[in-house]
């Protein structure tokens, strides 16, 4: 299996990030105004790419968003469903289906909310991995709206706790990316980074917009940091060293 940081993908983002196979938990901290999304549609790309499994939770965009991201970037999510390779959890879609039933996730216990969630998808991921012998991904984006259901920080660290557990079955991986706005949104991305194998921040330019160059990227892993620039064009992002954007733009 490739992996996903293998020097022979022709990818540019993932090709920056140095993505080990070993490394099974990623964490992405999504800064105030950046656009962590790249990174996770990029991450699906060579997920797919690899035929291996996909249960997608999201909280944040649409099935159809990821549907047209995959379209321009050269794969196709609805197929990937119809073939059984890849799942997707909407909650939000769930909360608005479950008004009035008094049931699943529209509820006033709030830590039953992230339980039945939690659950929900491991259901999913051992359906995908049992006697499959592929390799299955769970990616969730973004945690930082279980704030918008008004569930406390200990009640979503234990859920990032419970997804980080899920890696003791040996085919699953987990990636988690987070929004920090506020000091509430910090205190999990610090949990989600104390754990992870490899944190992946984005942030915007601190001198405000650049016709050369989009925002920021710091890479960490266990052993090293490392800090690229890059540039989102419709069809792709290209990553570079700082102050080496010119030269990767218009050589």
């Amino acid at each position: 299996m490739i992996s996903l940081g293998d020097p022979r993908t022709s990818n540019p983002v993932l090709s920056a990030l140095q993505i080990r196979f070993s490394d099974r938990i990623i964490a992405v901290r999504e800064n105030s105004t950046a656009d962590s999304n790249f990174i996770i549609t990029h991450l699906i790309k060579q997920i797919l790419y690899e035929k291996n499994r996909l249960c997608l939770v999201s909280f944040h965009n649409t099935f159809e968003h990821y549907q047209n991201v995959g379209k321009k970037l050269g794969y196709d999510l609805l197929k990937a469903v119809q073939d059984g390779d890849m799942r997707i959890i909407e909650p939000m879609n769930d909360i608005v289906d479950d008004i009035g039933l008094e049931e699943r996730y529209f509820q006033d216990d709030k830590e039953n909310i992230v339980k039945c969630l939690y659950f929900d998808i491991k259901k999913n991921l051992d359906e995908m991995t049992e006697n499959s012998g592929k390799q299955a991904y769970l990616i969730v984006d973004d945690v930082s709206h279980l704030h918008d259901l008004g569930i406390e920080n200990s009640q979503i660290v234990n859920f990032v706790n419970y997804l980080v557990n899920l890696i003791s079955n040996e085919n699953i991986s987990v990636i988690l990316n987070n929004h920090v706005a506020s000091k509430y949104d910090e205190i999990i991305s610090n949990n989600m980074e104390y754990v992870a194998d490899v944190h992946i921040e984005v942030s915007a330019l601190k001198t405000g917009k650049s016709q050369d160059v989009t925002g920021l990227l710091t890479v960490k892993t266990r052993s090293n940091k490392n800090h690229f620039q890059f540039k989102a064009f419709d069809r792709g992002i290209k990553t570079f060293h700082p102050g080496e954007s010119l030269h990767f733009l218009y050589k």
